[in-house]
């Protein structure tokens, strides 16, 4: 299994990272749980990998993993488990993190165009001299995933609710300004494989 990256973050957290290089035949063997049915080949295989990383970051804290299993917002957890769960995947890149103590979020991109043609949906006042700079919208974007995923799914604006900041090269700050839940979240990134890297708790 090409491991790119298996941080200990502190002593209740942890994040890995992996480059999925196995062949389809492969896969399905190294699942540590049945495979839903319908899935297609890339689909199946993030789908995997997302499951490989969240057992081998159990088994760091001594939890037996018994699976993954998802809230009614689509919030994944752990199966038997009160730690902290979240997982990217951007074929043939993927990742999670585990925390033992808070909700937590990680996500994984590539910078696309896709970011330029999307940014007015996401990108807001506070946050306008950014636009059209591909380099720093991509981590604007993997961070709002991240404060996204930390509030559990429920609805979230990313443009009208979610405020992003550079503090430094390795950590942006994250505000939730959502009446009634207003919260700024530390939110770590770095560059790994020409992927942008982010997460939070």
């Amino acid at each position: 299994m090409p491991l790119l990256l298996d941080k200990q973050i502190d002593e209740v957290s942890a994040y890995a990272v992996w480059n999925i290089q196995e062949t389809l035949l492969e896969l399905p063997c190294m699942c540590p749980e049945p495979l839903p049915a319908g899935l297609n080949p890339i689909r199946q295989a993030e789908w995997i990998a997302g499951r490989i990383l969240a057992k081998s970051l159990s088994e760091k804290f001594n939890i037996i993993f018994k699976g993954i299993s998802k809230h009614e917002t689509g919030k994944p957890y752990l199966v038997g488990s009160d730690a902290n769960i979240s997982i990217s995947h951007s074929f043939p890149i993927a990742s999670a993190m585990i925390h033992l103590k808070k909700p937590c979020g990680i996500d994984m991109e590539r910078p696309r165009e896709t970011h330029l043609k999307v940014q007015k949906k996401f990108i807001n006042e506070s946050e306008k001299k950014y636009q059209s700079d591909l380099m720093s919208l991509c981590p604007i974007w993997c961070a709002k995933e991240v404060i996204y995923k930390i509030f559990g799914r429920h609805f979230l604006s990313f443009k009208d609710e979610i405020n992003i900041s550079f503090e430094s090269d390795t950590v942006m700050l994250g505000e939730i300004t959502k009446k009634g839940y207003e919260k700024t979240y530390r939110i770590h990134y770095e560059w790994v494989k020409g992927y942008l890297l982010a997460y939070g708790a």
